[in-house]
Formats: C-alpha cells, sequence, structure tokens
C-alpha cells in the first residue's frame, strides 16, 4: 500500500530521493563515499523534495497562464468538489460560539451568519492557488508530463526494448487495453451526464428574476400562490440588503405601460406533472409530462427570455380552438412526443392526447440549453384548471428593475428574495433569486458526481489488478532479459523507470482509446434526468444533452495514468530486485 501510495509521486522526484534509502542507487553520481554517506543522503531527500515542489510551482503557474489567457474558464468542473474537499480543514468550523461548543451544522441561519462575519480562519481553499483548487486534474497532468521530460533526461533506459516487448506479447498488452478503454469510457460518459446537468441549471436562471413560492414549498409542484396575494407581491420593493445595508437604488419589479395600463414584468404560473400513457406501448407504461400554464403568455416569454423558433411568444398563439387545447412546446418534449408518432419531433399542427383531452402544436419554443426544454405551455383556462384540479397559481417569477451585469442583477434579485422571505409581512413566502433556486437544483448534479467518483474508483480497483498481473507476467518471462540488461550495464533504477514506462505507455493508450470512445458515444447526445430543489419530494424530469469537453477528457485521461502508476509500480520494483545470478540461472 505505501508502495501504490508513492507510485502516485513523480517518478523523478522518487528516484533523486530514493539514495536517502539506499545510498548505492544514486541517480546523480555513481561513486558513494562512506564517510559522507549522512551527507549525501540528506542531499538525495533534499534534491527530490525540491523536484517535486518545482514541479508542482510549474504546473500550477502554466495553469494559471493558461486560465488568465481564456483557455481554461475561471471555475473548473472539478473546482466544487475540490473546495468541498478542503474546507473540510478550516478548523473554525467548529469551535466556540455564544459561550458553547458547536458546529456550523448545528447553527441556525441567524447565527451561521453572525459566525461568519466574525471567524477569522480563513478556509484552506481560498489559501490555495485557484488553478490549483479549480483545475486540479490539469495541474496533476501537467506534473507527470514535465515528470516524463525529466525520467528521459536523467539517464538511459532501454524504451526501445519495452516497446518492442508491447509488439511480441500483443494479447496480453491487448487485455489490459481493452479493461483500461472500458473503463475510461465509461467514466468520461457519465461526466459527461453530469456536465449536462450543470450546464442546463446554469442557462435556466436569469440573473434578474425572483422566484417566488408559498412558504414551506420544497418544489413548484407544491406551492399555492392566492389570486389577490400574487398582485401585492409585485408591488413589493426594497431599499435594503440582506445584512440591512442601503442598496445604491430601490430595487423593485420591473413594469411598462401597456395601452395606458401599467404591467408589471411577472409571469403568474401553474405548475403541473401531467401521469401521461405512452401509446401503443406493450407492456403498458407511462410517464410524466410537465405541464405549465401561463395567465399571460407574452409576458411569461419576456420574462424567461423565451421564443418561438418561429418569432415572439404573444397571447394570440395560445388558447383554445375546435374544443382542442393551442400549445408550444419545448425542443426535449417535442422530440419525446414525437417518437410516439413515429416522427423525429412534433411540429406546428401536430396534435397529441394527454389527460383526456386534445392537444395542438402551435410553436416550438427555442429552448435548447434550458431546463424548459422538457415544458408544455399554454394558457391558463377551465379546460385545464378543472380537469387536473389546481385553479391558484403555484409561481410567480418577477423581473428586478435593475440594469447592468450578470452580478449586478443578481445581487438586486436576492436583495428583493430576502425582503419577501424575511421583511413581506402580508403574506409568508419562499422567495429565492432564480440562479440561486438552480444552483440548490444543481447540488443534485454535485451527489451524482460524488458517487461516480466512487464508482470510478471501484472500476479503478479492476484496472489496477489487470494492470498488476500483466506486469507480473510480463516479469515473470523475461527474468533472463532482466539478467542481460544489468550485465550491459543498466542499473536497478533504470530497470525500475523501464518497467514502469511499459506499464504507462499501457495506459496512456488504453485510456486515450477510451476518452475518444466515451467521446463518440456519448458527446451530443440526448439523455433524460431529474432533478429535485429538496428533500420533500418533487423535481423536474429534463432532457440532458451530454457534453464531454476538454476538462472531461484531461480528466480521464488522468484516471488512466493514475491506473498505470498504481498497477505499475510494484511489479517494477519487484523487477529492480532480481539479481543478476538468479535472472541468468
Amino acid at each position: 500500500m505505501l508502495a501504490m501510495g508513492l507510485s502516485l509521486l513523480p517518478l523523478s522526484a522518487l528516484l533523486l530521493a530514493y539514495p536517502a534509502v539506499n545510498s548505492q542507487e544514486s541517480v546523480l553520481s555513481d561513486v558513494v563515499d562512506r564517510r559522507r554517506s549522512v551527507l549525501r543522503r540528506l542531499f538525495a531527500l533534499i534534491s527530490g523534495v525540491a523536484v517535486l515542489l518545482s514541479l508542482l510551482a510549474f504546473s500550477v503557474e502554466i495553469t494559471s497562464r493558461l486560465m488568465s489567457a481564456g483557455v481554461l474558464p475561471a471555475k473548473g468542473q472539478f473546482g466544487e468538489m475540490a473546495s468541498g474537499i478542503l474546507n473540510k480543514f478550516d478548523v473554525a468550523r467548529n469551535t466556540v460560539y455564544m459561550g458553547k461548543f458547536v458546529s456550523e451544522e448545528d447553527m441556525t441561519e441567524e447565527e451561521k451568519e453572525t459566525f461568519a462575519a466574525t471567524k477569522k480562519v480563513t478556509p484552506l481553499a481560498v489559501l490555495l492557488p485557484p488553478a490549483l483548487v479549480q483545475h486540479w486534474p490539469v495541474v496533476v497532468l501537467l506534473i507527470y508530463l514535465g515528470d516524463l521530460l525529466l525520467l528521459l533526461a536523467i539517464g538511459r533506459v532501454p524504451i526501445s526494448y519495452n516497446l518492442r516487448n508491447l509488439i511480441v506479447r500483443w494479447k496480453l498488452a491487448g487485455m489490459t487495453l481493452f479493461a483500461f478503454t472500458f473503463v475510461i469510457a465509461l467514466l468520461v460518459f457519465m461526466l459527461g451526464f453530469v456536465n449536462g446537468m450543470n450546464n442546463l441549471t446554469e442557462n435556466t436562471g436569469v440573473p434578474g428574476n425572483v422566484f417566488v413560492l408559498s412558504e414551506g414549498a420544497t418544489d413548484e409542484l407544491f406551492s399555492n400562490l392566492g389570486y389577490g396575494d400574487v398582485s401585492n407581491i409585485e408591488r413589493a420593493s426594497t431599499s435594503l440588503d440582506k445584512k440591512n445595508q442601503p442598496l445604491p437604488r430601490t430595487v423593485k419589479v420591473m413594469s411598462f405601460d401597456d395601452g395606458g395600463q401599467r404591467k408589471y414584468l411577472s409571469s403568474r404560473e401553474t405548475y403541473y406533472v401531467i401521469n401521461m400513457p405512452i401509446p401503443e406501448s406493450s407492456p403498458p407504461r407511462r410517464r410524466f409530462v410537465q405541464l405549465r400554464t401561463l395567465e399571460d403568455p407574452a409576458i411569461a416569454g419576456m420574462v424567461h427570455n423565451m421564443a418561438l423558433e418561429s418569432g415572439p411568444l404573444v397571447n394570440e398563439f395560445l388558447g383554445s380552438q375546435d374544443g382542442k387545447i393551442l400549445c408550444v412546446l419545448g425542443a426535449g418534449i417535442a422530440a419525446t412526443l414525437g417518437a410516439d408518432q413515429n416522427k423525429k419531433r412534433l411540429e406546428p399542427g401536430d396534435e397529441f392526447n394527454m389527460g383526456d383531452m386534445t392537444w395542438r402544436v402551435v410553436g416550438i419554443m427555442k429552448s435548447e440549453g434550458t431546463t424548459f426544454g422538457s415544458e408544455v405551455w399554454a394558457l391558463k383556462s377551465n379546460l385545464i384548471t378543472k380537469p387536473f384540479g389546481k385553479e391558484s397559481h403555484t409561481t410567480l417569477i418577477m423581473r428586478v428593475d435593475v440594469e447592468g451585469n450578470r452580478e449586478t442583477q443578481k445581487a438586486a434579485s436576492q436583495a428583493l428574495a430576502y425582503e419577501l422571505s424575511k421583511r413581506y409581512t402580508q403574506q409568508k413566502l419562499k422567495a429565492i433569486s432564480e440562479p440561486d433556486y438552480y444552483a440548490e437544483l444543481t447540488k443534485a448534479n454535485n451527489q451524482f458526481l460524488s458517487a461516480i467518483i466512487i464508482l470510478a474508483v471501484v472500476m479503478s480497483v479492476g484496472g489496477v489488478f489487470a494492470m498488476m498481473i500483466a506486469m507480473f507476467a510480463s516479469i515473470a518471462q523475461r527474468k533472463r532479459d532482466i539478467g542481460v540488461l544489468r550485465l550491459l550495464g543498466y542499473k536497478r533504477w533504470q530497470v525500475l523507470v523501464s518497467f514502469m514506462l511499459e506499464s504507462l505507455t499501457m495506459a496512456v493508450v488504453g485510456g486515450t482509446a477510451g476518452v475518444l470512445l466515451g467521446w463518440l458515444v456519448g458527446d451530443g447526445k440526448s439523455a433524460t434526468s431529474t432533478l429535485s430543489s429538496g428533500g420533500g419530494g418533487g423535481g423536474k424530469n429534463f432532457a440532458v444533452r451530454i457534453d464531454i469537453d476538454t476538462q472531461i477528457m484531461m480528466a480521464g485521461l488522468l484516471l488512466a495514468l493514475v491506473m498505470g502508476r498504481l498497477g505499475g509500480l510494484v511489479p517494477a520494483l519487484s523487477a529492480m530486485r532480481i539479481k543478476i545470478l538468479d535472472a541468468l540461472r
């Protein structure tokens, strides 16, 4: 276990530090002066640590420059996971608060705010370079690349011999490559799915929107807002932020003049989840379809920044005609319902049945990359409310009257949301900035990412043992070769590097094949997922576009290298320890 743990460190640093344990195996010098043995051991240890720190500093600097140049984003896909782990080392999380020993997890919201304002300890994630936290897979890959260059520069290694061996023993090498390819391809596919879910939730929330539900509602499905209450909520305003500090200007709901009538940019909506039978399915199956009814479709289109492929969403498009309900569909649900009729997707003019009613499609929304791609939108009417048994509004989404960049609008929407949740006295509400609402949905993505990492670790164990078996079998067949290499003048550490490079070569080839296979199979494909905003049930089904980007590919290649190192060092150590006479006997 110790050897496998050390295998994750740069091999060049380990080789330079190895004479601290065995002074006969010096990389920098062939002659060992026994009188200066202690100094040489100390020098070897310092050299190994210096190389390790130099590789780390070099990799962090390169990654930082890539972030500054815009090649890498400011926040990496694995940065939040790293921050969560590093923040566990914040010693102020368990401390004395108001005269008692308490954990932050046990505090109320007010106590947390007071505690956060007074604690002095900075989380470890803040102290480390941002590049190391946000893009640690890139940093580790660069460390391994620098390590390889140093290994090739340190000394003579029989690389051609190793490449010839892989070709001669192609069956054993092929089986190992297959295991690596399968594990990495599956990991890349699942990470692409999580990335698609993150993109979906991030692209849906409008920074200047406030999402209002009734108090205690964990999801739109369980919310219930009265008609009169909605009008009062739209007139709310605030001049204070959540810390009771004055805002630069009063935040209120945006309004406009519509033919002499003052209207608020506030969408009154009712959210349903309809249990819909799948036509001609055997055995009979059902699906959940998300329906959103709107009081004013034109305002809803402006609030959500949503339009139809044929133009803006206007009130005349929706309603009923010949007893059929007119509706618009997201691109995802249009494709799902189209498959029932053997079509690529439903188009304007097509019809489908849901809830003992006939629905006619009048438009397809430009909903790609948003959660609305899986929803059906229709005008609120008795044809819908009576059969489905929900007449009051469930959701109120309001646009704040504040101009500026994304962060400015988000801060304004957070201030108004806090006003409605904490200071609004006419009704108890749960109000939240729309980006924050979808960030809550993203927490399910992080849990899924953690599950994927655990699964990757379990699968990697199989890959590591496959590599070990392959390398041990290869070494057992090549004991005489090792003896000949030693007679030709190759030192023990050069034999170690030789077999480690052989293991890493198989890892890189198998990992690259796995990354390419996962990208070809998964990238751009659609899948269905469910996100929940709380623990009280509910949730939404979304059509997710699997997105496999460069960061995911690098993570897959990194896992392959880690598996190759873990599975290659122990066999390489056994090869290094073979004595010349025993090998040639």
